[in-house]
């Protein structure tokens, strides 16, 4: 790990937002995440058959997994190169799988009753819903969305196995 990646500035948080009485995400480093992912599209995409084909430039993109985070699983499972669904760690993860969990009943001290902040410890993950950068979730057919759902609930039941992971 660089030394600016571990710099105290460079730690997510969970802070207690005291206006909206809520906790919210506070990660700086989010903020060193490319931009060459946003769409400047319409949000569905009005071709009706969009083009299969993987964007050459794209990580997410069938035929680059090796430019991608470690891979959680990919559905189906054991399909080589042929998957349909993958799940993979966020290089610029919200929450940190390696921070510290926080202390069950550790919320606050005598000095300040109510705990402001908290370590920034959680999973932020990726679905990727499909091999191809033009065919969006709204293209899919209703039995590739519930797949698509299926990986969501699957990925729900692993880190339920979590001992630091509440759901």
């Amino acid at each position: 790990m660089s030394s600016s990646s571990s710099s105290p500035s460079r730690i997510s948080e969970i802070r207690r937002d005291a206006i909206f009485d809520r906790w919210v995400v506070f990660s700086p480093a989010r903020a060193r995440r490319p931009s060459d992912f946003k769409s400047h599209a319409p949000a569905s995409n009005p071709n009706p058959n969009p083009n299969t084909n993987p964007t050459p430039s794209c990580p997410f993109c069938i035929g680059h997994e090796s430019e991608c985070a470690p891979e959680i699983f990919r559905l189906p499972a054991g399909c080589g190169t042929a998957w349909k669904i993958r799940v993979i760690e966020n290089l610029y993860p919200a929450l940190r799988r390696d921070a510290e969990p926080p202390v069950p009943g550790d919320t606050a001290d005598a000095a300040r009753p109510v705990k402001l902040s908290l370590p920034g410890f959680g999973f932020h993950d990726v679905v990727i819903e499909t091999p191809y950068h033009s065919v969006h979730l709204p293209d899919l057919l209703p039995q590739e969305v519930g797949e698509v759902l299926l990986a969501y609930k699957e990925r729900i039941l692993q880190l339920k196995l979590h001992g630091s992971i509440k759901l």
